[in-house]
């Protein structure tokens, strides 16, 4: 792979002084899935040094890189199926990924998502460590019961206590899932298929155009 094109700051410097140390967990003959501790603790020293570093220097970043070109983007990571592992160079190219990433400034409002939160960041590599499968509790017995409680605390919180739920990774899932159980509640399909129906909105629901998530492909795919 091609080294990005680094512009002068702290990451890039950064990112110069680890390279070294990074060097001596990898090798390009063998980069093995599962690597001993005290190697994944330099690679991972290796990544939260990056993301300190930019967290340091956030407030002073654009809200999107300055002059950036898809062409160049697309140079600096593109390149033939590899054969093996790209080891050190992987790392190395992470200082081009966070030079040419839209800056989670709290300056921007372009999009719904808000600004990344560091302490969010730390538990999602822990959860990434763990990598729990929250389908039922005897296959995630802390998590499982850590998402009760906070739905829990959430249905408390807006005059709904005692009320149970699940979690989501998004409006687009969580349409489905309540689309799928309102119609199971009223018309169930699981046992002799999907039967027309009429979904009733208020004037706030998306309309098509207004939002790439549009609400009734969730109503098409609950049936």
């Amino acid at each position: 792979m091609r080294k990005p094109r680094l512009s002068p700051g702290r990451t890039g410097h950064a990112c110069a002084r680890r390279r070294g140390s990074i060097r001596a967990a990898y090798s390009r003959e063998a980069a093995p899935r599962d690597i001993p501790p005290d190697q994944f603790w330099r690679v991972a020293g290796h990544v939260l040094g990056l993301a300190n570093d930019y967290l340091r220097e956030l407030d002073t970043l654009p809200t999107f890189p300055p002059d950036v070109t898809g062409l160049e983007v697309q140079h600096a990571f593109a390149e033939p199926l590899p054969l093996e592992g790209a080891g050190e160079d992987a790392l190395v190219a992470l200082a081009g990924v966070l030079q040419w990433s839209r800056p989670p400034s709290p300056r921007f409002f372009g999009y719904v998502l808000g600004s990344g939160d560091p302490i969010a960041a730390c538990a999602d590599l822990l959860a990434s460590v763990l990598n729990q499968n929250v389908t039922a509790w005897r296959s995630a017995p802390a998590a499982v019961t850590i998402e009760r409680v906070v739905v829990g605390w959430l249905a408390e919180a807006i005059g709904c206590k005692g009320f149970t739920g699940s979690l989501t990774g998004g409006g687009s899932s969580v349409n489905t899932m309540g689309l799928a159980m309102a119609r199971e509640a009223r018309l169930p399909a699981n046992e002799d298929g999907a039967q027309p129906a009429i979904v009733y909105a208020s004037d706030e629901a998306r309309k098509p155009g207004e939002d790439t998530r549009f609400r009734p492909r969730a109503t098409a795919t609950a049936g």
